[in-house]
């Protein structure tokens, strides 16, 4: 059996930085995986929403919902942590190809609407028909709903925008 010698000062706060560098690492992973949840005026005739047909809207494939009125989705900052998950799902692809896919969307007239926050999103979901947004669940107030997205809810096992 080897001897036990304590460890040189330089080894330990290697071990230490390592420890606090993984720890902090943990910590930015957990707070970008958010549960996520689209929303609509409770006005809003829409219930469900399949995955699929999100993304033709998203891709720009599909121009207005089924009742006609244009279809306008409110997003936070696609920097946003939080977003990653969420681009990734409506537009496909990395970060960069969504902010192209975002940008193409409204050249002609703004499909996809970028907002600051959550709370900037409900407003603008409620005051304009045909919007949807993608907020924080935890930011979810009376003045929307909560639209089920291919028959699930955001704490739904299977939900499409789980953050984990």
């Amino acid at each position: 059996m080897r001897d036990m010698q304590p460890s040189s000062p330089a080894r330990i706060i290697r071990v230490l930085s390592a420890s606090v560098l993984l720890a902090t690492m943990a910590a930015s992973t957990i707070g970008a995986s958010k549960n996520m949840a689209i929303i609509a005026a409770t006005s809003s005739k829409l219930n469900d929403v399949p995955l699929a047909d999100l993304v033709k809207y998203c891709k720009g494939t599909a121009k207005a919902w089924p009742d006609g009125k244009n279809f306008l989705i409110v997003i936070k900052n696609p920097d946003a942590p939080e977003m990653n998950g969420v681009l990734q799902k409506l537009f496909g692809g990395s970060l960069a190809e969504a902010r192209a896919a975002l940008a193409k969307l409204n050249e002609g007239r703004t499909v996809v609407k970028v907002v600051a926050n959550d709370e900037e999103i409900l407003r603008v979901v409620e005051a304009t028909p045909g919007a949807i947004g993608v907020v924080d669940v935890y930011s979810i107030t009376s003045s929307v709903k909560v639209l089920h997205v291919d028959g699930k809810l955001p704490f739904d096992v299977g939900y499409a925008l789980k953050g984990n």
